[in-house]
Protein backbone atom coordinates (compact mmCIF):
# COMPACT_ATOMS: atom_id res chain seq x y z
CA UNK A 1 0.00 0.00 0.00
CA UNK A 2 1.24 3.50 -1.09
CA UNK A 3 0.28 6.73 -0.25
CA UNK A 4 0.03 9.82 -2.37
CA UNK A 5 1.90 12.88 -2.33
CA UNK A 6 -1.15 14.45 -2.07
CA UNK A 7 -2.96 12.37 0.80
CA UNK A 8 -3.77 15.04 3.67
CA UNK A 9 -1.52 13.78 7.13
CA UNK A 10 -4.18 13.17 9.14
CA UNK A 11 -5.65 10.97 6.41
CA UNK A 12 -2.35 9.24 6.56
CA UNK A 13 -2.19 8.79 10.03
CA UNK A 14 -6.14 7.35 10.29
CA UNK A 15 -4.64 4.61 7.58
CA UNK A 16 -1.75 3.85 9.65
CA UNK A 17 -4.20 3.34 12.51
CA UNK A 18 -6.62 1.30 10.93
CA UNK A 19 -3.94 -1.05 9.77
CA UNK A 20 -2.15 -1.32 13.71
CA UNK A 21 -5.89 -2.00 14.96
CA UNK A 22 -6.44 -4.55 12.23
CA UNK A 23 -2.98 -6.12 12.94
CA UNK A 24 -3.62 -6.39 16.71
CA UNK A 25 -7.10 -8.14 16.03
CA UNK A 26 -5.67 -10.49 13.81
CA UNK A 27 -2.78 -11.29 16.60
CA UNK A 28 -5.42 -11.65 19.13
CA UNK A 29 -7.76 -14.15 17.19
CA UNK A 30 -5.08 -16.17 15.96
CA UNK A 31 -2.65 -15.89 19.02
CA UNK A 32 -2.96 -19.42 21.29
CA UNK A 33 -4.02 -18.08 24.87
CA UNK A 34 -1.93 -18.29 28.53
CA UNK A 35 -3.44 -21.44 30.22
CA UNK A 36 -4.78 -19.98 33.70
CA UNK A 37 -2.70 -21.32 36.93
CA UNK A 38 -2.07 -19.95 40.49
CA UNK A 39 -0.22 -20.87 43.26
CA UNK A 40 -2.99 -21.60 45.95
CA UNK A 41 -1.08 -22.42 49.05
CA UNK A 42 2.25 -21.24 49.13
CA UNK A 43 5.32 -22.28 51.56
CA UNK A 44 5.95 -18.60 52.61
CA UNK A 45 2.79 -18.78 54.29
CA UNK A 46 3.76 -21.04 57.46
CA UNK A 47 6.95 -22.77 58.84
CA UNK A 48 5.16 -25.97 59.14
CA UNK A 49 5.00 -26.25 55.02
CA UNK A 50 7.87 -24.29 54.13
CA UNK A 51 9.59 -27.38 51.92
CA UNK A 52 6.68 -28.29 50.21
CA UNK A 53 2.99 -28.56 49.99
CA UNK A 54 1.51 -31.86 48.63
CA UNK A 55 -1.71 -34.40 48.17
CA UNK A 56 -4.59 -32.22 47.87
CA UNK A 57 -7.83 -33.87 48.71
CA UNK A 58 -10.64 -31.53 48.17
CA UNK A 59 -14.62 -32.33 48.80
CA UNK A 60 -17.40 -30.42 49.24
CA UNK A 61 -18.20 -29.26 52.35
CA UNK A 62 -21.01 -31.76 53.48
CA UNK A 63 -22.82 -29.03 55.57
CA UNK A 64 -22.46 -25.55 53.91
CA UNK A 65 -22.91 -25.81 49.89
CA UNK A 66 -21.18 -23.32 48.33
CA UNK A 67 -18.06 -24.11 50.45
CA UNK A 68 -14.99 -26.59 49.57
CA UNK A 69 -12.96 -28.32 52.04
CA UNK A 70 -9.27 -29.43 51.19
CA UNK A 71 -6.97 -31.36 53.21
CA UNK A 72 -3.15 -31.65 52.38
CA UNK A 73 -0.09 -32.35 53.77
CA UNK A 74 3.32 -30.67 53.64
CA UNK A 75 6.96 -30.64 54.56
CA UNK A 76 8.58 -28.05 56.84
CA UNK A 77 12.70 -27.29 55.41
CA UNK A 78 13.76 -27.54 59.22
CA UNK A 79 12.90 -31.66 59.25
CA UNK A 80 12.18 -32.97 55.47
CA UNK A 81 11.57 -36.37 56.83
CA UNK A 82 8.23 -35.21 58.83
CA UNK A 83 5.19 -34.78 56.78
CA UNK A 84 1.79 -33.36 58.27
CA UNK A 85 -1.75 -32.66 57.38
CA UNK A 86 -3.54 -29.54 57.41
CA UNK A 87 -7.01 -28.61 55.95
CA UNK A 88 -8.14 -25.11 54.34
CA UNK A 89 -11.37 -23.91 52.68
CA UNK A 90 -13.07 -21.95 49.93
CA UNK A 91 -15.51 -21.06 47.77
CA UNK A 92 -16.56 -22.71 44.80
CA UNK A 93 -17.22 -19.65 42.88
CA UNK A 94 -13.31 -18.69 43.38
CA UNK A 95 -11.17 -22.36 43.95
CA UNK A 96 -8.11 -20.14 43.07
CA UNK A 97 -8.52 -18.83 46.74
CA UNK A 98 -7.64 -20.86 49.83
CA UNK A 99 -8.12 -19.66 53.44
CA UNK A 100 -5.93 -21.95 55.71
CA UNK A 101 -6.57 -22.48 59.39
CA UNK A 102 -4.49 -21.11 61.78
CA UNK A 103 -4.89 -24.49 64.02
CA UNK A 104 -2.36 -26.03 61.09
CA UNK A 105 -1.20 -29.07 61.11
CA UNK A 106 -4.35 -31.02 62.09
CA UNK A 107 -2.70 -34.32 61.89
CA UNK A 108 0.77 -35.18 62.87
CA UNK A 109 2.71 -38.68 63.56
CA UNK A 110 1.67 -40.60 66.54
CA UNK A 111 5.08 -40.22 67.92
CA UNK A 112 4.58 -44.22 68.76
CA UNK A 113 3.55 -47.20 66.83
CA UNK A 114 4.02 -47.93 63.29
CA UNK A 115 2.98 -44.41 62.37
CA UNK A 116 5.46 -42.62 64.76
CA UNK A 117 7.72 -40.89 62.61
CA UNK A 118 6.16 -39.53 59.53
CA UNK A 119 2.61 -39.83 57.47
CA UNK A 120 1.45 -38.56 54.43
CA UNK A 121 -2.06 -38.12 53.17
CA UNK A 122 -3.48 -40.48 50.79
CA UNK A 123 -7.25 -39.67 50.06
CA UNK A 124 -10.29 -38.17 52.01
CA UNK A 125 -14.39 -39.42 51.79
CA UNK A 126 -16.52 -37.72 53.75
CA UNK A 127 -19.01 -40.94 54.82
CA UNK A 128 -22.83 -39.28 55.29
CA UNK A 129 -23.80 -43.01 57.07
CA UNK A 130 -21.34 -41.93 60.18
CA UNK A 131 -21.42 -37.96 59.23
CA UNK A 132 -17.33 -38.31 59.21
CA UNK A 133 -14.63 -38.26 56.75
CA UNK A 134 -12.55 -41.15 56.66
CA UNK A 135 -8.85 -39.94 56.21
CA UNK A 136 -6.36 -42.67 54.58
CA UNK A 137 -2.80 -41.61 54.86
CA UNK A 138 0.43 -43.66 54.79
CA UNK A 139 3.01 -43.65 57.36
CA UNK A 140 6.01 -45.01 58.78
CA UNK A 141 7.97 -45.65 61.95
CA UNK A 142 11.07 -45.14 59.83
CA UNK A 143 11.71 -42.52 57.34
CA UNK A 144 9.80 -43.76 54.06
CA UNK A 145 6.18 -44.40 54.35
CA UNK A 146 5.48 -47.84 53.59
CA UNK A 147 2.01 -48.52 55.39
CA UNK A 148 -1.25 -47.45 54.86
CA UNK A 149 -3.60 -46.36 57.93
CA UNK A 150 -7.12 -44.80 58.41
CA UNK A 151 -8.61 -41.93 60.69
CA UNK A 152 -11.76 -40.92 61.37
CA UNK A 153 -12.97 -37.64 61.97
CA UNK A 154 -16.63 -36.67 62.27
CA UNK A 155 -17.40 -34.03 60.60
CA UNK A 156 -19.22 -31.49 63.04
CA UNK A 157 -21.61 -28.90 62.58
CA UNK A 158 -20.30 -26.82 59.91
CA UNK A 159 -17.95 -30.06 58.46
CA UNK A 160 -14.71 -27.66 58.96
CA UNK A 161 -14.42 -25.83 62.11
CA UNK A 162 -14.49 -29.37 64.11
CA UNK A 163 -11.99 -31.08 61.87
CA UNK A 164 -9.15 -30.43 64.67
CA UNK A 165 -6.70 -32.26 66.21
CA UNK A 166 -8.66 -33.49 69.00
CA UNK A 167 -11.48 -34.54 66.67
CA UNK A 168 -8.98 -37.09 64.26
CA UNK A 169 -9.20 -40.63 65.78
CA UNK A 170 -6.66 -43.26 64.33
CA UNK A 171 -8.64 -46.82 63.42
CA UNK A 172 -6.85 -49.24 65.68
CA UNK A 173 -3.23 -49.68 66.82
CA UNK A 174 -2.13 -51.05 63.02
CA UNK A 175 -1.79 -50.04 59.53
CA UNK A 176 -5.49 -51.38 57.16
CA UNK A 177 -3.04 -52.12 54.59
CA UNK A 178 0.73 -53.38 55.58
CA UNK A 179 3.45 -54.52 52.51
CA UNK A 180 2.97 -58.05 51.80
CA UNK A 181 6.24 -59.79 51.37
CA UNK A 182 4.50 -63.38 50.20
CA UNK A 183 3.95 -64.60 46.58
CA UNK A 184 2.76 -63.49 44.67
CA UNK A 185 3.21 -59.56 45.40
CA UNK A 186 6.57 -59.82 47.36
CA UNK A 187 6.43 -56.41 48.56
CA UNK A 188 8.09 -54.25 50.92
CA UNK A 189 6.62 -51.21 51.21
CA UNK A 190 2.43 -50.66 50.20
CA UNK A 191 1.80 -46.62 50.34
CA UNK A 192 -0.25 -43.97 48.74
CA UNK A 193 -3.83 -44.88 48.63
CA UNK A 194 -6.24 -44.03 46.07
CA UNK A 195 -9.77 -44.75 47.64
CA UNK A 196 -13.46 -44.66 46.59
CA UNK A 197 -16.81 -46.56 47.53
CA UNK A 198 -19.76 -47.84 44.96
CA UNK A 199 -23.45 -48.74 46.19
CA UNK A 200 -23.99 -52.14 45.13
CA UNK A 201 -27.61 -52.93 44.44
CA UNK A 202 -27.37 -55.91 44.05
CA UNK A 203 -25.69 -56.93 46.88
CA UNK A 204 -27.38 -53.84 49.04
CA UNK A 205 -23.67 -53.11 50.44
CA UNK A 206 -20.62 -50.46 50.02
CA UNK A 207 -17.98 -52.26 47.25
CA UNK A 208 -14.90 -50.25 48.45
CA UNK A 209 -11.50 -49.79 46.20
CA UNK A 210 -8.10 -48.89 46.67
CA UNK A 211 -5.38 -47.99 44.10
CA UNK A 212 -2.02 -48.18 46.10
CA UNK A 213 1.60 -47.92 44.91
CA UNK A 214 4.00 -50.66 46.46
CA UNK A 215 7.76 -51.54 46.58
CA UNK A 216 9.39 -54.92 46.62
CA UNK A 217 10.74 -57.68 43.76
CA UNK A 218 9.37 -55.62 40.95
CA UNK A 219 11.54 -52.45 41.52
CA UNK A 220 11.06 -49.26 43.62
CA UNK A 221 7.13 -47.96 42.65
CA UNK A 222 6.35 -49.83 39.74
CA UNK A 223 3.12 -49.37 38.99
CA UNK A 224 -0.42 -49.90 40.82
CA UNK A 225 -2.41 -52.74 42.59
CA UNK A 226 -5.70 -53.27 43.70
CA UNK A 227 -7.36 -53.89 47.24
CA UNK A 228 -11.41 -53.87 48.05
CA UNK A 229 -13.08 -53.77 50.94
CA UNK A 230 -16.67 -53.83 52.10
CA UNK A 231 -16.43 -51.13 55.05
CA UNK A 232 -13.31 -49.07 54.09
CA UNK A 233 -11.10 -50.77 56.80
CA UNK A 234 -10.47 -54.22 56.34
CA UNK A 235 -8.75 -54.76 52.87
CA UNK A 236 -8.35 -57.94 50.52
CA UNK A 237 -5.29 -57.64 48.09
CA UNK A 238 -5.76 -58.38 44.47
CA UNK A 239 -3.60 -59.81 41.97
CA UNK A 240 -4.00 -59.30 38.47
CA UNK A 241 -3.11 -62.51 36.65
CA UNK A 242 -3.88 -60.40 33.25
CA UNK A 243 -0.10 -57.85 33.76
CA UNK A 244 1.76 -59.65 31.07
CA UNK A 245 5.18 -59.01 32.86
CA UNK A 246 3.19 -61.14 36.45
CA UNK A 247 3.70 -58.33 38.12
CA UNK A 248 -0.27 -57.91 39.16
CA UNK A 249 -0.59 -54.37 38.53
CA UNK A 250 -3.95 -53.20 36.91
CA UNK A 251 -2.35 -51.65 33.67
CA UNK A 252 0.92 -52.54 32.35
CA UNK A 253 2.94 -49.56 34.00
CA UNK A 254 5.97 -47.86 31.52
CA UNK A 255 9.49 -49.11 32.33
CA UNK A 256 11.70 -47.00 34.54
CA UNK A 257 8.50 -44.75 35.83
CA UNK A 258 8.44 -44.46 39.44
CA UNK A 259 4.18 -44.69 40.37
CA UNK A 260 3.22 -42.31 43.33
CA UNK A 261 0.61 -40.07 44.81
CA UNK A 262 -2.72 -40.96 42.89
CA UNK A 263 -6.43 -40.35 42.57
CA UNK A 264 -9.48 -41.93 41.62
CA UNK A 265 -12.72 -40.43 40.44
CA UNK A 266 -15.93 -41.48 38.08
CA UNK A 267 -17.45 -39.57 35.47
CA UNK A 268 -20.19 -40.68 33.81
CA UNK A 269 -19.43 -44.52 33.14
CA UNK A 270 -15.65 -44.35 33.01
CA UNK A 271 -13.53 -44.61 35.98
CA UNK A 272 -10.63 -42.33 36.43
CA UNK A 273 -7.09 -42.25 37.54
CA UNK A 274 -4.64 -39.38 38.28
CA UNK A 275 -1.62 -40.05 38.07
CA UNK A 276 1.89 -38.81 40.00
CA UNK A 277 4.31 -40.66 37.39
CA UNK A 278 7.91 -40.07 37.35
CA UNK A 279 9.83 -40.93 33.86
CA UNK A 280 13.17 -42.51 33.60
CA UNK A 281 13.48 -43.02 37.85
CA UNK A 282 12.12 -39.17 38.52
CA UNK A 283 13.94 -37.52 35.77
CA UNK A 284 10.53 -35.53 34.98
CA UNK A 285 7.77 -35.97 37.41
CA UNK A 286 4.47 -35.39 35.40
CA UNK A 287 0.54 -35.91 35.89
CA UNK A 288 -0.37 -39.01 34.22
CA UNK A 289 -4.29 -40.09 33.49
CA UNK A 290 -5.42 -43.88 33.31
CA UNK A 291 -9.65 -44.86 32.51
CA UNK A 292 -11.47 -48.25 32.15
CA UNK A 293 -15.19 -49.26 32.49
CA UNK A 294 -14.55 -51.05 34.90
CA UNK A 295 -13.05 -50.50 38.89
CA UNK A 296 -11.08 -53.65 38.88
CA UNK A 297 -10.13 -54.79 35.10
CA UNK A 298 -9.78 -53.29 31.81
CA UNK A 299 -7.89 -49.97 32.85
CA UNK A 300 -6.05 -48.33 30.15
CA UNK A 301 -3.08 -46.03 30.48
CA UNK A 302 -2.95 -43.11 28.29
CA UNK A 303 0.32 -41.68 27.12
CA UNK A 304 2.22 -39.98 30.22
CA UNK A 305 2.90 -37.37 27.84
CA UNK A 306 -0.97 -36.29 27.50
CA UNK A 307 -0.81 -33.51 30.28
CA UNK A 308 2.86 -33.06 30.46
CA UNK A 309 3.60 -29.56 31.86
CA UNK A 310 5.71 -28.47 29.25
CA UNK A 311 2.60 -28.10 27.40
CA UNK A 312 0.94 -25.75 29.55
CA UNK A 313 1.24 -22.52 26.92
CA UNK A 314 1.99 -19.60 28.57
CA UNK A 315 2.04 -20.66 32.51
CA UNK A 316 4.90 -22.96 31.74
CA UNK A 317 8.43 -22.29 32.90
CA UNK A 318 11.34 -24.43 34.18
CA UNK A 319 11.32 -21.79 36.94
CA UNK A 320 7.94 -22.89 38.39
CA UNK A 321 6.77 -25.99 36.84
CA UNK A 322 9.92 -28.28 35.84
CA UNK A 323 8.45 -30.98 37.75
CA UNK A 324 4.78 -31.62 38.43
CA UNK A 325 3.45 -33.93 41.43
CA UNK A 326 0.62 -35.10 43.09
CA UNK A 327 -2.11 -34.02 40.75
CA UNK A 328 -6.13 -34.37 40.84
CA UNK A 329 -8.73 -33.26 38.73
CA UNK A 330 -11.94 -31.88 40.52
CA UNK A 331 -15.01 -30.25 38.76
CA UNK A 332 -16.17 -27.15 40.31
CA UNK A 333 -19.55 -25.12 39.61
CA UNK A 334 -19.32 -26.90 35.92
CA UNK A 335 -15.46 -26.04 35.53
CA UNK A 336 -12.65 -28.60 36.08
CA UNK A 337 -9.61 -27.59 37.37
CA UNK A 338 -6.02 -30.05 38.11
CA UNK A 339 -4.72 -28.99 41.60
CA UNK A 340 -1.07 -30.19 41.86
CA UNK A 341 2.29 -29.24 43.65
CA UNK A 342 5.15 -27.98 41.30
CA UNK A 343 8.84 -26.81 41.78
CA UNK A 344 11.25 -25.14 39.75
CA UNK A 345 14.11 -27.21 38.45
CA UNK A 346 16.69 -27.79 41.51
CA UNK A 347 20.27 -27.02 41.36
CA UNK A 348 21.13 -30.02 42.23
CA UNK A 349 19.18 -31.67 39.98
CA UNK A 350 17.63 -33.88 42.42
CA UNK A 351 13.75 -33.70 42.42
CA UNK A 352 13.82 -34.07 46.43
CA UNK A 353 15.72 -30.75 47.07
CA UNK A 354 13.16 -29.03 44.76
CA UNK A 355 10.87 -26.30 46.83
CA UNK A 356 7.23 -27.16 45.48
CA UNK A 357 4.24 -25.18 45.83
CA UNK A 358 0.45 -26.00 45.69
CA UNK A 359 -0.82 -25.00 42.60
CA UNK A 360 -4.61 -24.65 40.75
CA UNK A 361 -4.90 -24.78 36.47
CA UNK A 362 -7.99 -24.46 35.01
CA UNK A 363 -8.80 -27.39 32.45
CA UNK A 364 -10.21 -26.04 29.27
CA UNK A 365 -9.21 -28.18 27.08
CA UNK A 366 -11.26 -31.41 26.25
CA UNK A 367 -8.99 -35.18 25.21
CA UNK A 368 -11.18 -38.33 24.08
CA UNK A 369 -9.54 -41.25 25.85
CA UNK A 370 -10.18 -44.74 24.69
CA UNK A 371 -13.72 -45.96 22.59
CA UNK A 372 -16.48 -46.77 25.04
CA UNK A 373 -14.79 -43.94 27.86
CA UNK A 374 -15.41 -40.58 28.64
CA UNK A 375 -13.31 -37.65 27.12
CA UNK A 376 -11.63 -35.71 30.07
CA UNK A 377 -10.71 -31.81 30.51
CA UNK A 378 -7.19 -30.88 30.66
CA UNK A 379 -5.36 -28.06 30.91
CA UNK A 380 -4.91 -26.44 27.61
CA UNK A 381 -7.02 -24.20 25.95
CA UNK A 382 -10.28 -24.77 24.01
CA UNK A 383 -9.98 -26.04 20.37
CA UNK A 384 -11.15 -22.91 18.10
CA UNK A 385 -14.49 -22.98 17.27
CA UNK A 386 -16.31 -24.55 13.55
CA UNK A 387 -15.94 -21.41 11.28
CA UNK A 388 -12.92 -19.76 13.56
Amino acid sequence: MGFSFHTPVWACAACVLAIVCALAEDAATHSPAAIHGEIVLARADHAWMSQQIEEPCILPNPKVPGRLIMFYSAVSTSNRVVAAIGKAWADTRDPFRWHQDEANPIFSPAGQGWDSVTIRLDAVLYVPEEDAYYIYYSGTAGSVQDRIGLAICPAGSDGYSEVTAASITRYGDAPVLAPEPAAPFYEDMASQAAVMREWNANEQRWDWYMYYSYRGRDGVLPGIRLATSHDGKTWTRHFNENDPRGMGQIFESTPNAYYEWHQVFKVGETYVLCIEAGVEHGARWRPGLAVSTDPVQGWTQLDLDTMLQTKWQGLYSDDTMYHVATPALYEIEGKWYLFVQACARPATGNYIDGGWEMWAVACDRVIPTRPGCADLFIPGVPAPSAGK
